[in-house]
């Protein structure tokens, strides 16, 4: 029946696309996205580039829940209306109605060692491109995750043609080039470390707020952020659920104040599109396999990975950087290891393993450029 339903969806698709396209295209860019009501700051800053270099500039943004099932299927027509049209679409997540759809392709070229590949076209009218929404590779995804717990069956993901009809697929830095191209199924050489314009906010962020290695405020409380990735699967263990339920009795109140920011996914809420205030405030960031360690690290603040269940994670989703191998130094595998470093991090932040912090990070914002925006709107500008 799901396969029956797909099929009807992509006829109908293509077919409001075949009548869509008369008329030809014309000098717009458009972004999509499924998670939240509004456009991320990426796709602003990015929305900016291109309108600086002539564009028009099409924001489609609708969380997809149940409520608003009738709201995103007028989204979805809305879509296939401006992928007619437009010259350059951006998505920052999986996107059903551009995987489904037939567009203008052209093959592309597979090395040897290259055998994971899945997609050997790409679109070339419109120009898509994947602006995935999270730095680094840390934890295994798309492709690199299925028939997993925590990941879909091989054989949903090729009837829904996942991650399908992308031009290019942007990530950090260069250290995230092949897993990237593994998750999404493209050659290396389709997988460009242009980054996103958050880096660029980072980066700035940090020059002007000075943001140091430094000891912590005398007149206030260190303000420790807990900050885990989201379970997909219901029956995953959940160590950070097991914390929050006795965080009052976890550190010591009158050192520490305790920020909780559970995964939007997780508590049913829509994904930022921005840095979350509670990392901008926070001293000290606790986390396990998210990626905003590495938001984290643009800021200069210190992160301890709290892993209790790295055995079992490993197995399903599966790591990309392990921390327990690359960086020993500031893993926790239980409770009382965590309690320790953060006080020893407390009473001497100067002696912070800042290399074992670095040698984590490794290459996953290798070159990047100094402006992703204008690099984007140059790289899809050579593809028209």
């Amino acid at each position: 029946m799901k396969r029956v339903a797909v099929k009807i969806a992509a006829f109908l698709f293509n077919v409001l696309y075949a009548i869509c396209k008369l008329g030809g295209r014309r000098k717009e860019v458009l972004f999509v996205t499924r998670q939240a009501d509004t456009p991320s700051d990426d796709f602003v800053a990015i929305g900016n580039a291109y309108k600086g270099a002539g564009y028009q500039a099409v924001f489609l943004s609708q969380r997809l829940t149940k409520r608003a099932a009738l709201a995103y299927a007028v989204l979805v027509v809305r879509e296939i209306y401006h992928l007619a049209k437009c010259q350059v679409c951006f998505v920052d997540r999986y996107d059903p109605v551009i995987s489904l759809l037939h567009f203008t392709t052209a093959p592309v070229e597979v090395e040897p060692g290259e055998d994971y590949v899945r997609f050997t076209e790409v679109p070339v009218e419109p120009v898509v491109v994947q602006l995935w929404h999270a730095f680094g590779a840390f934890k295994k995804f798309g492709y690199q995750t299925v028939d997993t717990a925590e990941g879909h069956p091989l054989s949903e993901m090729e009837l829904f043609k996942i991650h399908r009809n992308y031009s290019w697929v942007i990530c950090s830095g260069e250290g995230a080039r092949r897993p990237f191209a593994e998750a999404f199924g493209y050659p290396v050489s389709r997988v460009l470390p242009l980054g996103r314009p958050e880096y660029k906010e980072l980066c700035d962020e940090r020059a002007v707020r000075n943001v140091q290695p430094k000891t912590v405020r005398q007149d206030t409380k260190t303000r420790v952020l807990f900050a885990p990735t989201v379970r997909k699967y219901d029956k995953s263990v959940h160590p950070f659920a097991d914390l929050y339920k006795h965080r009052e009795e976890l550190l010591d109140q009158e050192l520490f104040e305790e920020i909780w920011s559970f995964h939007p996914l997780d508590v049913g809420e829509a994904v930022a599109g921005s840095v979350p205030p509670t990392l901008e405030n926070a001293d000290v960031v606790v986390t396990d396999y998210s990626s905003i360690v590495y938001e984290a690290y643009l800021l200069g603040k210190p992160v301890f990975f709290y892993t209790p269940d790295v055995d079992h994670y490993c197995k399903t989703p599966g790591l990309n950087i392990n921390p327990v191998v690359s960086a020993p130094d500031i893993v926790a595998l239980d409770e009382q290891q965590l309690l320790e470093k953060l006080k020893a991090w407390h009473d001497a932040p100067e002696e912070y393993p800042w290399g074992a912090f670095e040698s984590f990070v490794g290459q996953s914002f290798e070159g990047a450029p100094k402006d992703p925006a204008k690099a984007l709107v140059a790289l899809t500008g050579s593809d028209k």
